[in-house]
This record gives structure tokens, C-alpha cells and sequence, in this order.
């Protein structure tokens, strides 16, 4: 599917007349806020579900504290810390500078074999591996991919038509909280509801029936 037509889907739904998402008469919404709920309900969707993943081999030299994640990392899925001179590979799981103190005190000041990484308390786009690598290796990352911005131009959507339906009831809930005339909770809860069933059903669809 296009963006135009998930845009003209909108207008339908919304009263407003269907012209690719072009123009909102009504003056209630405008394109900029319909696109912005669009590719929120996009980015809510790839991070919730992991729609898109895209692995990377990092080199890291001993004693780095800091690691720059790729530019279109949206979240981390998996990494493992692959020592160069051994090639022993060790799954790492994430953890903050707190339970990185409680678990390991010193774990800053004491360089060892990382045993976790740390990215929420550190700047955008990088992470730290706990303790500080003492000697050279690769971070293996897999990581949630984030898709390229819809604009509305009539150029194809950036994920699959199956999962198309969670993105327009996401930016439909996400439109109908505007607070206005229009603003509708009630139809607002139940595009949730509907989003959360094409979640549930996009989960089973990328990792089948448990």
C-alpha cells in the first residue's frame, strides 16, 4: 500500500474529503499532526513486535567506555560480546549503573570480561559495556531497525499491507485524543483495542503459534 492511500483511509474514517491526505478541511487536524501519528504508529508497531531487524559487528578497543549505536537504532534485540583473542562469544543482557554497583561494585574503575550493557542512562544512540572491556573484541548487535518517515508523497509504505491496520488505528486513537471538538475518547480506547489484537496478530505472524 502507498502512504496516499492509508491517508485517504483516514479521511474516510474521519469525515474529511479523501485526497491522499492533502488537505483536512475541517480544520480540526492538520497534515503535519495526521503524518506524525501515522509514522508514531509505525515506529509504536517495529519497536513493539521487533517488525524489522538488522544485524551489525562492532569493534571495540579494551578500556572503551562509550559505543555508537548505529543511526536508525530504534532498540536492542540482542548482543553478544565476542572476545578477539579467544573468539568465546557471551550473551549480554541490559543493565542500569545501579544494578551494575549492587551486582559488580567497581565495575567502572575495574576493567574485566563484559557481563552486561548499559543504554538508558547514557547519551542517545550509544551504550556501555559493564564491566569496561579489558582487553579488545566485537559487540554482535541485532537491533529493531527504524523505518524511513512516511511524507505522504505516494511512495509505498515501509512495512508489510498485513500490518497496515495497526498503523491506522494507532494514528486514529492518536488523532481523536486531539483536545477539540472532535476529541472522542471513547472511539479513541477502542482504536487501542483494535491496535493491540493487529499486534497480538503480527506477533503469532513473525513468530508462529507457541
Amino acid at each position: 500500500m502507498i502512504d496516499t492511500d492509508l491517508l485517504s483511509e483516514l479521511q474516510l474514517t474521519l469525515i474529511e474529503p479523501p485526497d491522499g491526505g492533502a488537505t483536512w478541511p475541517s480544520g480540526i487536524w492538520t497534515r503535519a499532526e495526521v503524518l506524525e501519528g501515522v509514522n508514531g504508529g509505525i515506529h509504536t508497531l517495529v519497536n513493539d513486535v521487533h517488525l524489522t531487524l538488522a544485524r551489525i559487528e562492532i569493534n571495540v578497543a579494551a578500556l572503551t567506555t562509550t559505543i555508537l549505536l548505529p543511526s536508525d537504532w530504534l532498540a536492542t534485540s540482542s548482543l553478544v560480546w565476542r572476545d578477539q583473542a579467544t573468539s568465546v562469544r557471551t550473551p549480554l543482557g541490559p543493565a542500569g549503573s545501579f544494578e551494575s554497583d549492587l551486582a559488580l561494585p567497581g565495575w567502572e574503575a575495574t576493567p574485566g570480561s563484559p557481563l552486561a550493557y548499559a543504554d538508558l542512562d547514557q547519551a542517545s544512540l550509544t551504550i556501555r559495556l559493564c564491566p569496561t572491556p579489558a582487553a579488545p573484541g566485537v559487540v554482535e548487535l541485532i537491533y529493531v531497525q527504524q523505518q524511513p518517515e512516511v511524507t505522504g508523497n505516494g511512495t509505498p509504505l515501509p512495512i508489510a499491507e498485513e500490518f497496515v491496520s495497526a498503523i491506522k488505528y494507532t494514528a486514529l486513537g492518536y488523532l481523536l485524543r486531539k483536545v477539540g471538538r472532535l476529541l472522542d475518547a471513547e472511539r479513541s480506547e477502542y482504536c487501542d483495542r483494535r491496535y493491540e489484537l493487529q499486534r497480538a496478530a503480527a506477533e503469532i505472524i513473525l513468530g508462529g503459534w507457541a
